[in-house]
């Protein structure tokens, strides 16, 4: 009882004034922020992860304005992840250069429906630019790739096309390499358009890409002939030894050729090929029309440094080309790197181009 009267006497003691935290009216709080220039705080927010310099936009009018700047998002990596709608255009429009978008999963429409009304001249800074294996609708691609027109660097492997996608593919007519692996879609119509335009394409990969003969044909007949690198992969019943011939007569400077599963290349084609003076790599693996001993020519082709001829040989066979050709590797290279963004465990970059910062 004494106790309780104790508490009760000390409580009354108390000025409500102990009960609260006031704060000094004499303390100041300075914003150091407010004495740097914005080219100081953007060489400061260059350094942070994007993730980071989105939490910073919501600090401050000045910092979102800041965050926005196009040297900030130059290069992007954002692969695997899924995006919804219009989400990747208010990417593309922060000023990105690189951009891997890698097995991502992209939903219609890519812009707002109003934006090309509002940005009729609106061209992306697109250069490099990854969609391998990404899950886009044509109508989607057609849309994100109509802002671009300074790609140098193009990757559609397995996603479906149009001739709508095509045409947009040949306005960019810098473009210098161009990864169409597996791709669906591909008509005659659409191929004359991208072949059409793009003379400064150097590496091209239409493997697997199911092209009827008439497709074949316009393919020989209208590469650029600045063309390096090419892989004609997977034409099993439209490839044959004339359009090998048209090809070298068009392109003569081919460093590497892989016209592996094309199985109505005959042993006259591999004296075609020897007319290439620059060939470096070549492979045929799987073109079972071919003899083994047809491929004892390549003794006389000098530029030829390595050699791809996979399922075809016994392993006696294989010995006796092998000694036979000394000076070139044989079988060295199970998959094709020709115009493909990455290569092996780098996957942080495309093209040899870093995607992180």
């Amino acid at each position: 009882m004494h106790t309780v009267k104790s508490m009760k006497s000390a409580y009354q003691m108390i000025s409500d004034e102990d009960f609260y935290l006031y704060k000094n009216k004499d303390s100041f709080t300075f914003d150091y922020f407010s004495k740097l220039s914005d080219e100081i705080i953007l060489q400061v927010f260059k350094w942070l992860p994007k993730k980071t310099l989105m939490k910073c936009s919501l600090v401050s009018t000045r910092f979102l304005r800041l965050t926005q700047d196009e040297t900030l998002w130059a290069r992007m990596d954002l692969a695997g992840k899924s995006f919804k709608a219009e989400a990747i255009g208010r990417i593309i429009t922060r000023g990105v250069i690189i951009l891997r978008l890698a097995q991502t999963k992209i939903i219609d429409p890519i812009f707002e429906a109003d934006f090309f009304i509002r940005n009729e001249l609106f061209e992306s800074k697109l250069q490099y630019l990854d969609l391998s294996m990404s899950s886009i609708t044509p109508t989607g691609l057609q849309q994100l790739l109509k802002t671009c027109r300074q790609l140098r660097k193009l990757s559609l492997e397995h996603i479906q096309l149009n001739d709508g996608v095509c045409e947009e593919i040949a306005q960019n007519t810098d473009l210098e390499v161009l990864n169409l692996t597996l791709c669906s879609g591909v008509s005659a119509r659409g191929l004359r358009s991208i072949l059409h335009n793009l003379d400064r394409l150097q590496s091209l990969n239409i493997s697997w890409t199911n092209l009827e003969t008439d497709s074949v044909a316009i393919l020989v007949e209208k590469i650029s002939p600045n063309i390096l690198r090419l892989n004609l992969a997977g034409c099993r019943k439209t490839l044959t030894d004339d359009h090998i011939s048209t090809l070298v007569e068009r392109c003569p400077n081919i460093r590497e050729l892989d016209a592996s599963d094309c199985n109505l290349l005959t042993v006259e084609v591999v004296k075609i090929i020897i007319r290439f003076k620059n060939l470096e790599y070549l492979s045929l693996s799987r073109c079972y029309s071919i003899s083994a001993y047809a491929f004892m020519d390549f003794q006389n082709m000098p530029s030829l440094s390595f050699l791809d001829i996979f399922g075809m040989l016994t392993d006696g066979q294989l010995k006796v080309v092998m000694n036979s050709l000394p000076n070139i590797g044989i079988n060295k290279f199970i998959n094709s790197a020709v115009a493909r963004p990455t290569v092996g465990t780098r996957r942080t970059s495309i093209w040899g181009l870093r995607t992180r910062d």
